[in-house]
């Protein structure tokens, strides 16, 4: 990526969620269904949710119209389906994020819709930046959300998401 900063942000943000992921691996479909009254009610709906939204965001970013979400589907998936979904949304979003970062001045305004038609409202126009600053936002937010909800079924892991902890573990494996 051509912005070191940005580069940073969004390697972490991707590895924490995926830590997360990788701690919801031995939950049992139940657990992952259970209503906790939080998030989007349950764990699978609200890491569906946070997965489907880094595909909205990487289709807004490439301007193209955003695909069917994985939150929208009806379609339960286990821990092993949503740490694959996440993968590929992960990779589509750096992807996305690289190429914008590459071609925009971050001050640039992005259509923050589902399309781009001729007659975007201004209140639906955001710079570049500030989408990627909600992009962040929002998977801190959700990541929150289930670590809560890991809580309320009685799973205290420690969850070591800090930006210390991922360069430390990016600097092991070097």
């Amino acid at each position: 990526m051509n912005n070191p900063f940005i580069d940073v942000l969004f390697t972490y943000d991707g590895w924490a969620t995926r830590r997360l992921l990788e701690e919801c691996q031995m939950l049992t479909q139940e657990q992952l269904e259970r209503p906790l009254g939080l998030g989007h009610g349950n764990l699978e709906q609200t890491l569906l949710h946070l997965i489907g939204s880094m595909m909205f965001f990487a289709d807004r970013l490439n301007r193209k119209l955003p695909r069917t979400r994985p939150d929208h589907d009806n379609i339960f998936r286990t821990p092993k389906e949503l740490l694959y979904l996440f993968d590929l949304a992960n990779s589509d979003l750096r992807e996305a994020i690289a190429k914008t970062v590459a071609s925009h001045p971050l001050t640039d305004n992005l259509n923050w819709t589902d399309e781009d038609g001729a007659d975007i409202d201004p209140l639906d126009q955001i710079s570049y930046a500030v989408a990627l600053a909600q992009m962040i936002d929002h998977n801190i937010h959700h990541r929150t959300q289930v670590t809560d909800m890991l809580a309320l079924l009685g799973i205290d892991k420690s969850m070591d998401w800090h930006p210390f902890e991922w360069e430390e573990t990016t600097r092991s494996h070097s």
